[in-house]
């Protein structure tokens, strides 16, 4: 786990009013995070964060299941992320879990005995509430420089959430699908580093599973989560149909152990980016785009603007 920040936030008064101030847990597939933040004209402020990997979505491809150690060290987390909210102001912060608590046959177990530790209650939220949720953080990171319509693309560890919306409008379409980079790495890329043989076969799975849209050439895609970040310490140039091919062939040309140390990413991390590299670029593809954007906004952001606004997630 990373260095803990506790801090209240010098940005929480301005202009002589306080902000409204809330936290969420995101308990993920791959990674549970903390956020508490602060929302000033539709902005997130961040006033600290925090992560620990827990890997909950390992196995849950095969076995339906999440791994007795993996729960026990998520409840942990989700108490301790539950302290520190309220050291930085927020007695109650609001848990969702995704994917892999959503899809796995004991996930109800985590939402006990995170009731057991903090009392707490633990939010499965649906693919659908996600992507909704995935869409407003992505529109609130982007800010002034959204123009047009988007196709927003949340990839996390257990599924892949596709919007298409506007900034001002909201959604229009979307969909869930199983496409997490956990659950194809577990299900197409057996070796490490991974050999291109697996990559197409994924590749031809992504494709196969693309809803039917059809998008005009204004609509833009906009790529959010842990591993669509991770590609912007990998490389620095425009994410193109061309270039995502590349670079997916470049983070398989060594073992995912040597990627991490390179680039400073979490072993966990890089050992799915060949897969969540080639989910990307076969959605391109797909939709006929030439390129990609990734914002930094997701999950997290969305549940805090949708909180500020005194509407329950």
């Amino acid at each position: 786990m990373s260095g803990v920040r506790f801090h209240a936030g010098l940005h929480g008064w301005q202009k002589g009013r306080r902000l409204s101030r809330h936290a969420v847990v995101d308990v993920g597939s791959n990674t549970i995070h903390l956020l508490v933040g602060e929302v000033d004209g539709g902005e997130v402020l961040p006033v600290t964060g925090e992560k620990v990997s827990a890997r909950l979505g390992a196995g849950v491809e095969k076995s339906g299941r999440i791994a007795e150690e993996r729960l026990e060290l998520a409840a942990d987390a989700i108490g301790l992320f539950a302290r520190i909210s309220a050291l930085n102001g927020v007695s109650e912060p609001v848990i969702l879990a995704t994917s892999a608590v959503r899809d796995a046959e004991n996930g109800p177990e985590l939402t006990e005995r995170v009731r057991e530790l903090t009392g707490l209650k633990v939010r499965l939220i649906s693919g659908e509430e996600e992507a909704e949720l995935g869409f407003r953080g992505a529109v609130s990171a982007v800010g002034a420089s959204w123009e047009g319509p988007a196709l927003v693309v949340d990839l996390g560890g257990g599924s892949a959430q596709l919007i298409v919306g506007q900034a001002q409008s909201g959604p229009l379409m979307q969909v869930s699908l199983p496409l997490g980079s956990n659950r194809t790495t577990e299900r197409f890329v057996e070796h490490d580093p991974a050999k291109k043989k697996e990559l197409r076969s994924l590749d031809g799975h992504v494709k196969e599973m693309m809803p039917g849209w059809g998008l005009s050439q204004r609509v833009s895609v906009v790529a959010v989560g842990g591993s669509a970040r991770a590609m912007l310490k990998i490389t620095r140039d425009s994410l193109t149909v061309e270039r995502l091919r590349r670079l997916a062939l470049e983070v398989s040309d060594r073992p995912s152990a040597v990627l991490a140390r390179e680039y400073g990413l979490a072993p966990e991390r890089a050992r799915v980016m060949p897969a969540a590299i080639t989910t990307l670029a076969a959605i391109l593809e797909h939709f006929g785009r030439d390129a990609l954007t990734v914002a930094r906004g997701g999950l997290r952001e969305g549940t805090l603007l949708t909180l500020a606004e005194g509407k329950e997630t």
